[in-house]
């Protein structure tokens, strides 16, 4: 772990190699590499495989650039989150060259706290996809907002882009950007999910001014987006701008939508049926 260290470099082309096998049977496990309160820092080039549980946590720090990193476990390895950013702002997550992010859970988790966060050009597969969230859990109040994800394939993952909230939290996750997306062989492309492992609230954190724009790709499922909004304005200002998802094999797909309207523009494929 690196805490409070200005101006950090980790660079080079070695590998962090979390020998994860020996901790995925443990109950507790920790991050391979864990940075807190690091500003002005910089992850470039290395690579990291088989953590316990998440390889990379960036933990309320600012300004922050990784750049090329190769992140590989499992896709059965438990909780191996590839990159997991919380409360953290100015954050830029590249590719460079094509490395790839691969793991057993999400490849990168932007999580409660974190603002200006830009995860651009990343190869993503196997694993959970992309996602803001969780967020919200125990009724905690959650609070994300300028996220840009774009120029991100995914590859046989169970998800593409997500956003996930627990019923009963409070707060906001707003001002997000998905864009120049593909997705080859995903379970569940796109979705927006409100009742998180929990159904039992009616209060949820409030998903707002989300845009989705040059979606692209095939789904393993026949429902290709899912919207599952809480009740009471739980998603609001949700717009889709061109999307082209068909089953992996050419089939139909379709989108699903609960409590929420979506505006559309361009050619949009599966049909939003709550369209605005």
């Amino acid at each position: 772990m690196f805490d409070s260290v200005d101006g950090l470099r980790v660079t080079g082309r070695g590998v962090l190699d979390g020998n994860g096998q020996t901790w995925w049977v443990m109950k507790r496990s920790d991050a391979a590499l864990k940075l807190v309160k690091c500003n002005n820092l910089e992850l470039s080039q290395f690579s990291s495989k088989d953590s316990p549980q998440i390889h990379i946590a960036i933990l309320q720090c600012s300004g922050v650039n990784v750049l090329g990193l190769t992140i590989a476990a499992p896709g059965s390895s438990p909780n191996t989150d590839g990159i997991n950013v919380a409360r953290s702002e100015g954050v830029r997550i590249a590719g460079s060259r094509n490395p790839r992010i691969g793991t057993g859970d999400d490849c990168v988790a932007i999580t409660s706290g974190s603002r200006f966060v830009t995860v651009d050009g990343v190869e993503c597969g196997p694993g959970h996809g992309v996602s803001i969230g969780s967020l919200g859990k125990h009724g905690d109040v959650a609070a994300v907002e300028y996220i840009d994800v774009t120029n991100v394939h995914f590859t046989n993952t169970m998800n593409g882009v997500r956003i996930k909230t627990w019923e009963g939290g409070h707060g906001y996750a707003r001002s997000i950007s998905f864009s120049n997306i593909e997705f080859t062989n995903v379970d569940n492309p796109v979705v927006i999910d409100q009742f998180y492992r929990d159904r039992s609230f009616q209060a949820a954190v409030a998903v707002s001014n989300v845009t989705y724009s040059n979606l692209k790709g095939t789904s393993t499922r026949p429902t290709a987006v899912a919207f599952d909004c809480s009740d009471g304005g739980g998603c609001r200002d949700i717009h889709v701008n061109s999307m082209m998802i068909r089953g992996a094999g050419g089939q139909r797909t379709v989108a699903r939508c609960r409590n929420v309207r979506v505006a559309t523009s361009g050619h949009v494929y599966p049909v939003i049926p709550c369209r605005s």
